[in-house]
């Protein structure tokens, strides 16, 4: 029978070729998505594995180290980076497969939840504090060394039994561990002090074995690690919660027992191992251990014997590098300061050195061999101790007396050494059960209790310390307190109460030896003594203020053969005291380079402040360069006022040159230098080569071609204001005139004073200090070094440096008492009379400023204003004391009132400095 297979239609053979490629793609999205749900798989049971292995280790198996940071994925005896809170989410691309698609989705979910599972579990260890964690380690390490103890079917019996009751206990304390927190349940808290209670009495073997004194060892181990859990969670909680944790006070008693018979039972503990390696002879085990500890016995006393040398001579090399530091510290004050610092730790260098040397040796020592010598070391932490506290003892009552003003003789600073060493002895007592109790216990009620007793111990020291300077410690406190206080001070240090309230008053007397240790620090930063200076002032405001005006701008009531000794020029045939201030190194640097042929840059401008002491280094300069360079003549030229015109500056060099400019100008001047020997042309007031108008500036451009021409035996040195110079460098650039210049700096502090007590020497009057400078309370009172510090801070603040305006400060701080000068404050002059002043004013006084000196016509042009509007400022400024009229009927700034005015004019921008 044949059969007939009806074709299929057209249609439905182009639909089937239409759709087999995506049958295909839908293949092999499945395939895809099959081999992921594979992996995915697995890894779920990699994680379900770990998620049950880290629960086994919480709920008491003890891991190798390997296995626990392989599981926690960072190690544990470190500090260790925050966790997340939430474990990331797992962001998969999932294959477009509809039959595997839910398996995929509920898959992901289902790691998402093992991740943060295991997230869970792992904070469970990394959580914990530092110490915890390294007890973690210490467990594991127990752990290892009992395994072998436990699974040795050859030893005797009781080694197997005791290493099983010390695995029971390292394995509940491991349970613990993860439950211990700064919020631990008082359950737990209890199951851990019970841990530490409970004795493990260890089974006595029938022979006593190496392996015996590992169990033996092991038990000490393993309380010390529970000790450890014990005194963090001591140092997490407030004593007062732990003791309301405990029961309450009523159960403190009780605590201080059980960690009183902690202390005994290590220590029992402790000689049972000691005695164990001392019967090695006996034995038969070789006398090794004896001989090993006997040797560290002797070669340590004798290393710590060396070492307390050898850090005693740290206090000669401090000592030697401070006076290095001093002598190689030339100008730089902060070098000088840092050198106190050396001066003060020298002392304490010796202690510091030993106990930091001591507490590296702790962990090196902790070995069989050297038991003895790590047994030992508390005793030389107490030696430490008892020299600091020797050192700290003697300072103090050193300190005080000199507070007091008193001078301590050699055999009185004997007496104060005998004495801080007897009271350091006697601290000793209380301090050596701290030790004992803290390297037995660590921290607890015990070790906390007995805090307290040291500080009882070291305030009644205190006040038995200060006993021997009763008197001077009470003058020491009366000089910081108010005087209002001083009865109260008296009442409360009598010889009854001293003991009691003098430590409580101490902290007064520290703040104070602080005060005065940064006040030596700072003293030589201007900034500081400015500070300082003017915070006296203010203290000291003089209170009747009409006196203080009528003292203002007066250029000193003092008597004219006083006054002769503080003038610009002082009387015939005196010579004055060389103050160096480095201006006449620094310009005599510059020639001397150009006389050895060293440079071809033949000029240099000098500029400073009127009064900076720029003329005067000109003869100290002279006489500087008569000595280095021999053959140089020195040509000193005070420019004439108001040198302006090109022919004029022309004529005053050529005249002084001895060469004609008049025809050829400045070629001649070339073509004669070949005959010339090397010459030094001094322009002093430079300032007058110009004047700020149209036109005024050609002079100044004549003497930049001067400067400018190719002279090989003439070297131009140029003196100027500052202000002139600062308008000429805006005018002109800086850059672009000289290359060569130097800024007059300020005068120190110390030069100032110099200058004045060098003058006032030559006088041959006797300086007496007014009260308002000698009666500040405090040690200093009515000391006259420190009221001359504190004056000359005042000046130097008030002239900011500028010889001159301290010249004539000193002048309006003085009265002349027969052949006595009293002083008093330094009282300068306020500016605040130029706010009365109009704008127009301001702008001619900031033109005479510019200038250094003007007349009336000058200052017209110079200013564009009306004669009237000037001679109304001029009159203004004339009757106001601060402008002052010279023979030649220039103006010029009085030198009193240079300072404030300059600063008030800086401030509304007039000025270019």
């Amino acid at each position: 029978m044949g059969s007939h297979r009806t074709p299929l239609p057209g249609f439905v053979m182009a639909l089937c070729l239409l759709l087999l490629p995506v049958a295909a793609a839908a293949s092999s999205a499945c395939e895809e998505a099959g081999q992921l749900l594979l992996t995915m798989e697995r890894e779920q049971q990699q994680l379900a594995d770990d998620r049950d292995q880290l629960q086994r280790y919480l709920d008491g198996q003890v891991p190798t180290r390997q296995q626990l940071v392989a599981l926690v994925g960072q190690p544990l005896d470190r500090t260790l980076p925050a966790l997340p809170i939430k474990a990331p989410a797992r962001n998969l691309e999932i294959p477009e497969c509809p039959a595997l698609k839910n398996d995929l989705e509920a898959m992901q979910r289902q790691l998402g939840k093992l991740d943060q599972r295991l997230l869970t579990l792992r904070h469970q260890f990394t959580d914990r504090t530092l110490a915890q964690r390294r007890v973690m380690l210490a467990l594991i390490e127990l752990n290892q060394t009992l395994e072998p103890l436990i699974n040795d079917n050859t030893m005797d019996p009781a080694i197997n039994q005791g290493a099983l009751i010390l695995q029971g206990i390292l394995t509940r304390t491991w349970t613990l561990i993860p439950t211990l927190t700064s919020k631990t349940e008082r359950q737990f808290w209890q199951q851990l002090d019970q841990l530490w209670y409970d004795h493990p009495e260890l089974p006595a073997p029938t022979q006593v074995t190496p392996e015996y004194r590992v169990l033996i060892k092991a038990r000490l181990d393993l309380q010390r690690q529970i000790r450890t859990l014990r005194g963090d969670i001591w140092q997490q909680r407030q004593i007062l919660r732990l003791i309301s944790d405990i029961g309450g006070l009523s159960e403190a008693p009780a605590l201080l027992a059980h960690e009183a018979k902690r202390i005994g039972q290590r220590a029992l503990d402790t000689l049972v191992l000691i005695r164990y390696d001392l019967n090695a002879p006996i034995r038969g085990s070789g006398y090794m251990p004896l001989v090993q500890n006997l040797l560290a016995l002797v070669l340590g006393i004798a290393g710590f014997v060396l070492l307390v040398k050898l850090a005693q001579r740290t206090r000669v090399w401090a000592i030697g590098l401070h006076e290095k530091v001093i002598s190689v510290s030339g100008q730089r004050r902060w070098v000088r300061n840092a050198s106190r610092l050396i001066s003060g730790i020298a002392p304490m260098l010796p202690w510091i050195l030993l106990w930091m040397i001591l507490t590296q040796l702790r962990l090196q020592l902790n070995t069989p061999p050297t038991k003895v010598l790590y047994w030992l070391l508390p005793f030389a932490r107490l030696y430490v101790i008892y020299g600091l506290l020797t050192l700290m003892g003697e300072w103090l009552i050193g300190r005080v007396a000199q507070s007091a003003g008193t001078y301590l003789s050699g055999d009185q600073a004997q007496q104060n050494l005998d004495h801080s060493r007897r009271i350091a002895r006697w601290l000793i007592i209380p301090w050596f059960p701290l030790l004992v109790v803290w390297e037995s216990l660590g921290p607890s009620l015990l070790y906390y209790l007995m805090q307290a007793v040291v500080i009882v111990c070291l305030y009644l020291a205190l006040g038995r310390l200060l006993a021997l300077r009763s008197k001077d410690y009470l003058v020491c406190l009366q000089s910081i307190l108010p005087s209002r206080l001083d009865p109260l001070a008296e009442r409360l240090l009598g010889e009854k109460g001293f003991p009691v309230f003098a430590p409580l008053l101490l902290p007064v007397a520290l703040i104070s030896f602080l005060e005065s240790f940064v006040d030596r620090i700072l003293m030589d930063f201007e900034w500081y003594m400015s500070f300082k200076a003017r915070w006296f002032r203010l203290r000291t405001r003089i209170a009747n203020e009409e006196e203080d005006e009528s003292t203002q701008g007066n250029e000193g009531p003092t008597e004219g053969d006083y006054e002769r000794w503080f003038a610009q020029n002082v009387p015939e045939g005196t010579k004055l005291p060389i103050i160096d201030t480095g201006l006449v190194g620094a310009m005599e640097k510059s020639i001397q380079r150009w006389h050895d042929n060293k440079t071809d840059e033949n000029a240099l401008v000098v500029s400073g402040e009127k009064g900076s002491g720029k003329s005067i280094s000109i003869n100290k300069l002279k006489s500087a360069l008569e000595k280095s360079c021999e053959d140089l003549s020195v040509i000193d030229i005070k420019v004439p006022a108001r040198t302006t015109q090109p022919a004029d500056i022309l004529a005053l060099i050529g005249k002084t040159l001895d060469v004609d400019l008049a025809e050829n100008g400045i070629a001649e001047l070339v073509n004669s230098d070949v005959n010339r020997k090397p010459t030094l042309v001094v322009l002093d007031e430079a300032q007058n080569f110009f004047l700020s108008q149209q036109g005024g500036l050609e002079g100044w451009r004549q003497v930049l071609s001067l400067v400018n021409a190719r002279l090989d035996n003439v070297f131009w040195l140029l003196l100027i204001n500052n202000q002139s110079w600062a308008y000429l460098c805006n005018v002109f650039g800086r850059d672009y005139q000289f290359r060569n210049t130097i800024k007059v700096k300020r005068w120190p502090q110390s030069d100032i004073r110099s200058l004045i007590l060098s003058r006032n020497h030559l006088s041959g009057y006797k300086v007496r200090y007014d009260e308002v400078l000698l009666s500040s309370r405090g040690p200093e009172a009515g000391n006259v070094r420190n009221a001359e510090q504190r004056y000359f801070s005042l000046l130097w603040d008030a002239c900011r440096g500028n010889p001159l305006v301290a010249l004539r400060l000193w002048l309006t701080s003085i009265k002349v008492q027969g052949r006595e000068v009293l002083v008093g404050l330094p009282t300068p002059p306020s500016a605040g009379i130029l706010d009365t002043m109009g704008e127009n004013a301001l702008f001619v006084y900031a033109a005479i400023a510019t200038h250094g000196t003007l007349a009336s016509h000058e200052i017209s042009s110079v200013t564009c204003l009306p004669d009237n509007v000037v001679r109304y400022a001029l009159k203004g400024g004339f009757d106001a004391g601060f402008l002052q009229k010279a023979e030649d009927g220039r103006y010029r700034l009085v030198p009193l009132w240079y300072q404030p005015v300059i600063s008030y004019l800086t401030r509304k921008n007039l000025l270019n400095e």
